[in-house]
């Protein structure tokens, strides 16, 4: 739609703009910008995710292997709790216990995470969560196998 402004100086015309009024730019602007926000966060948002859980896979691991060859001793819950929130960057861990029988080493571990980020709401819950369980084989076979003696001819 065109509209002509026109300024008069008493007798005749000074000026003519003409004005071209487009608000279709506007509209899809308002509806573009927050879905592409939105995206690009929820994408940051996953790359922080995954990064945390492997993070946190790789703790466990590493504890219970310290645990199952005796370098580290876990004295509760809390110190292991404590070792599997190191290097992570927006996950806190809520719960996690080791136990040991003889035949395995069992872990588990729960993370949580709240974001109140307006425009990620849209597009996902405020809070995630990780919860890993796995066990691990106590009995080393590789050590019963080199050990002295057990598969000579004497």
């Amino acid at each position: 739609m065109v509209y002509k402004n026109i300024l008069f100086n008493k007798d005749k015309p000074v000026m003519h703009r003409n004005f071209a009024i487009k608000g279709s730019y506007a509209v899809e602007a308002a509806f573009i910008v927050p879905v592409i926000l939105g995206l690009v966060f929820a994408m940051i948002y996953m790359l922080y995710y995954l990064h945390d859980r492997a993070v946190l896979y790789g703790n466990m691991q590493t504890a219970v292997i310290n645990a199952a060859e005796g370098r580290k001793e876990y004295k509760d819950n809390k110190e292991w709790q404590e070792a599997m929130q190191e290097n992570m960057w927006i996950f806190k861990v809520k719960s996690g216990e080791i136990s040991q029988n003889k035949l395995y080493i069992k872990s588990d571990v729960k993370a949580e995470c709240r974001l109140d980020i307006p425009v990620v709401k849209y597009f996902m819950d405020n809070k995630q969560e990780i919860a890993i369980e796995d066990r691990y084989l106590a009995v080393h076979p590789e050590y019963i196998v080199r050990a002295e003696g057990i598969f000579s001819n004497e």
